[in-house]
């Protein structure tokens, strides 16, 4: 059983959360925690489903799980300071939407000759896309997806089926995750929830936003390897506001 090498594991990737920190929300002494990580005692029942709910894991994960081996594909959780861009994006709803948002972007680079400027190469980012409604999500399987591509200064497009957004500089948890669709989406949503966890521990609190992104994806290769950098609005805790309001 692994339930006190996951417990120390999940405590620091949930922002260095004390023993004090996770006893006080699930009710129980410092002491407790302790004897469970050292494994001088185990939960009872409803203390570790009660784990589970504070860390976003499975009970069987939690007990059989060697979570450390997650190290090898998350990196630690970054505060960055993202600077403020502009963005072409297009919005696909289908059943496989980021392969096919994804190529309609290529088509558009390729064809307003974005990759033919000097210096620049660009750089592509992506995020779900939350208005389906429950209809074309249950019925036909449909889910949305926004493809992006970061524009360099200078360059005016006409839209031609893109909208052209402004970000303004914000602060992101950024987490890396290695070969992230080695698991279907299962690390990605992981990674998710992790970095909530690091937000919720480091005191941040949601605030809409309308002019910032309140997460989004890049994907990219490194020797051979594919990555994916999640980024979360740190002020805004992933919560989907009007951001589809273009200028």
């Amino acid at each position: 059983m692994f339930l006190g090498s996951n417990l120390q594991y999940l405590r620091r990737e949930a922002g260095g959360m004390t023993q004090e920190k996770l006893a006080e929300q699930i009710g129980v002494s410092r002491q407790t925690v302790s004897k469970w990580e050292s494994g001088e005692a185990t939960p009872e029942l409803q203390k570790l489903m009660d784990l589970c709910d504070v860390f976003q894991c499975k009970l069987d994960d939690l007990l059989r799980q060697d979570m450390t081996a997650r190290a090898s594909i998350y990196y630690p959780v970054k505060v960055l300071q993202v600077a403020g861009f502009r963005s072409a994006q297009y919005v696909l709803i289908s059943a496989n939407p980021e392969p096919d948002a994804s190529a309609w972007m290529d088509n558009w680079i390729r064809k307003t000759k974005l990759d033919q400027i000097p210096g620049y190469t660009p750089i592509r980012i992506g995020l779900e896309f939350p208005y389906v409604s429950a209809e074309q999500k249950n019925r036909f399987g449909l889910r949305g997806y926004v493809s992006c591509c970061i524009l360099p200064e200078g360059f005016d497009p006409a839209p031609d089926g893109v909208q052209i957004r402004r970000q303004e500089t914000a602060e992101y948890a950024v987490m890396t995750i290695r070969d992230p669709f080695a698991s279907g989406y299962n690390r990605i949503s992981q990674a998710y929830h992790l970095i909530f966890e690091f937000l919720s521990a480091s005191g941040f609190k949601k605030k809409h936003n309308d002019k910032i992104l309140p997460c989004f994806e890049r994907v990219y290769e490194k020797e051979g390897i594919t990555y994916m950098d999640v980024f979360i609005h740190c002020d805004s805790g992933g919560k989907f506001s009007n951001y589809f309001q273009f200028i």
